[in-house]
This record gives structure tokens, C-alpha cells and sequence, in this order.
């Protein structure tokens, strides 16, 4: 069997801004690691990612609808199979669409969640998810800028990334980064991508 992996999300708050500021983010975002996806009821969205691409997917879409003042989402993901897939993602079916829908559907105050066919990997990856949500929780806007940056031009040093996203000094950027927790947002990617691919290899 293979394996996909399945994103649902909604934005809160969005009702609060307007929509031609946070819909090309968010386009833009989903663009990145899928040529699958939907947005849909206004603030609703879906998309299939790369196993190996999803866990930094979720932090890239995070920060870049919290680098919109007053901006935030909730994620639901869902491993599993694609029985039907359809041009139209939302036509699709499978244990993927499911378990990200139940995913989404049982966050409660939680803001991502993980559901796959494996109960451990499932439950050691929400206690992770969980802890560095609250990490999250505390980037500011500027913090989302950069950590958004960083993800999105893995290539540059921290003197071209402070230039490119308009900080004056590298300084303030690493500062940013420090304060946003990056080091162990990417400890957390690492690790839970590796345990994912484990299972589903």
C-alpha cells in the first residue's frame, strides 16, 4: 500500500481581515508543497503533501498566516490511503481525507493534530505537535516573518535573509529566530519526519 499524506485546515480570525491580504499568503503557501489542493468555504482549505515535505508544510503555513496581524489556522493531518483521486481534491476519497477530517473535526483547543493507521506513532506525534504548538502560540508577527523566510529560502545565509525580508541587521534575525524557538521547531520536523517515513517504508 502507499501512503499520502492529507492537510485540512481553517484560518481563525479570518473574518477580521481582509481576505485579499491573507488569500495570496495562503495560496502562495500551498502552492509551495502541493499541486493538489482547495480552498473552499471562504476560509477553508485542503491539499495532499509529500510524506517527507509534511511536518515543515505545517510549520510554513503557520507562519505564514501568523505573519498577518490577528491571522492564525488549525491543521488536521491524515496519513493513509487514496482510493479515488480526483483532479478536483475535494472529489477525492480515502483513509487520508478521513483521518484528516477527524483530525480537524477533534482538535478541541488544540490547533494541529495527526491521525494515521499506527496508534503510537500517532499519539507520540500529537504529544510533540502539542508542546510545540504552545512554542507557536507565542511567535509574533515579525517572529512569523522571519521563521516563514527561513523556511521558504533554506538556501541563503542569515545576512541575505535579513536583507531580503527587510531587517536591517543579521543580529535581529537571529534574534527573531532564537525567540521563535527555530532550532527546536526544526528538531521537531526532523525527528517527526523521520519517525513517519520509518512507518510507512
Amino acid at each position: 500500500m502507499s501512503f499520502h499524506s492529507i492537510i485540512t485546515g481553517d484560518l481563525i480570525n479570518s473574518r477580521t481581515v481582509e481576505t485579499s491580504l491573507w488569500l495570496p499568503v495562503l495560496e502562495k503557501a500551498l502552492e509551495k508543497y502541493s499541486t493538489s489542493f482547495s480552498i473552499f468555504r471562504g476560509d477553508s482549505f485542503q491539499l495532499e503533501v509529500k510524506l517527507e515535505d509534511l511536518f515543515e508544510c505545517l510549520f510554513y503555513l503557520k507562519a505564514s498566516l501568523k505573519s498577518i496581524e490577528g491571522l492564525d489556522v488549525r491543521l488536521g493531518v491524515g496519513v493513509g490511503s487514496i482510493v479515488y483521486a480526483d483532479l478536483d481534491i475535494k472529489r477525492s476519497t480515502g483513509d487520508a481525507f478521513i483521518f484528516s477530517g477527524e483530525s480537524l473535526d477533534e482538535l478541541g483547543k488544540e490547533i494541529l493534530s495527526f491521525k494515521s493507521y499506527w496508534a503510537t506513532l500517532d499519539e507520540c506525534v500529537n504529544i510533540i505537535l502539542n508542546l510545540s504548538s504552545r512554542l507557536v502560540d507565542q511567535w509574533t508577527v515579525n517572529m512569523s516573518e522571519t521563521v516563514k523566510a527561513t523556511l521558504e529560502y533554506p538556501e541563503l545565509n542569515q545576512v541575505d535573509l535579513a536583507k531580503r525580508i527587510g531587517r536591517n541587521h543579521q543580529s535581529q534575525l537571529s534574534k527573531e529566530l532564537n525567540k521563535a524557538n527555530f532550532g527546536k521547531i526544526q528538531q521537531v520536523i526532523q525527528y517527526c519526519t523521520q519517525e513517519l517515513l520509518k512507518y510507512a517504508n
